[in-house]
């Protein structure tokens, strides 16, 4: 457990540093609901024993990309709960307890009106990129203050790399923009080129070999 948490949440000196990336993109969706609420339970449950036992608060913040994913609003109603549902209560209790103990959270999604409302109701601050989705701009319009509703008009025409800040983290709402990234940190998020590989003028150079190897390994 020393040595997980270590790894985790960094040493007593994050002489290891001080972001951890954990990937469970490869992991199968109900593997991966199971395998984030535990990270999720067991992060917040370290830092009550840090506080309880030394009086110290280890300020530490939980970011989820496609939050959606692990908060969705939807709950599946059945009788015993779903691994989808435990996911969405740890981070619901994460949301509403964790900044007592130093804990806490960043929701990136593309859907807002996907996520629990539990936990955006939490939320204090808001980065909005461009929303062209009805359903989102309703949500967000319900999130913010009646007279920020002229500048939310802007959401569906923002240019890319561009967002609206407000909340705790702006005195006042503000536009700003995203540093760009070189190719090489950007996600591989690129749409396939179907015709361009099916006439052969990009040609795919792959092995199956290799695939299964990585997959098994």
């Amino acid at each position: 457990m020393e040595d997980w948490l270590r790894r985790l949440l960094g040493d007593e000196t994050c002489a290891n540093g001080e972001i951890t990336v954990v990937d469970l993109s490869l992991l199968a969706t109900e593997v991966m609901h199971t395998a984030v609420a535990v990270i999720g339970r067991l992060t917040m449950e370290a830092l009550q024993h840090l506080r309880e036992s030394t009086g110290t608060i280890l300020p530490t913040v939980l970011v989820l990309e496609e939050a959606h994913n692990f908060v969705s609003a939807a709950s599946s109603g059945a009788e015993i709960p779903t691994t989808a549902d435990l996911c969405r209560e740890t981070f619901n209790r994460i949301a509403r307890e964790g900044r007592k103990f130093g804990l806490g959270l960043v929701l990136s999604s593309q859907r807002p009106s996907a996520l629990s409302q539990t936990v955006l109701s939490q939320c204090n601050s808001f980065l909005l990129h461009r929303l062209v989705n009805d359903r989102d701009q309703e949500l967000v319009a319900r999130l913010v203050p009646d007279s920020l509703g002229d500048l939310l008009h802007e959401l569906p025409s923002l240019a890319p790399r561009q967002a609206i800040l407000m909340g705790w983290a702006a005195e006042i709402p503000t536009l700003v923009e995203i540093r760009n990234l070189e190719s090489a940190q950007r996600p591989q998020s690129d749409d396939p080129r179907f015709w361009d590989t099916w006439t052969g003028t990009e040609p795919v150079s792959f092995t199956w070999e290799k695939v299964v190897e990585h997959w098994t390994t």
